[in-house]
């Protein structure tokens, strides 16, 4: 869910709507497309979900947020490394 929030945020979706096309495309990818995807390395894949991932990081807040607040930078960088390393629950468990 998370890749396919980056989807929405990087094609500037506003509404609901776009998530029933993103879920229709998904749903005919898995029926009808899936067998050409079976032999794609999981190096690819990670690639791909990487890279819509990589805009959802707001670097110019976790500057500023540095500079405001060291105890809040603290909390948001434990935040993202945990969810980088380990999962989203340990992550925010963490922080």
């Amino acid at each position: 869910s998370f890749s396919r929030s980056a989807v929405n945020y990087n094609s500037g979706s506003k509404t609901a709507v776009s998530n029933i096309v993103l879920a229709s495309t998904v749903l005919v990818t898995l029926l009808f497309l899936m067998p050409l995807f079976y032999y794609t390395p999981n190096l690819i894949l990670a690639g791909i979900i990487i890279t819509a991932v990589v805009g959802l990081i707001d670097f110019r807040t976790m500057g500023r947020l540095w500079k405001v607040d060291k105890l809040d930078f603290l909390a948001c960088m434990t935040a993202f490394l945990g969810v980088l390393f380990f999962s989203v629950q340990g992550g925010l468990s963490l922080a």
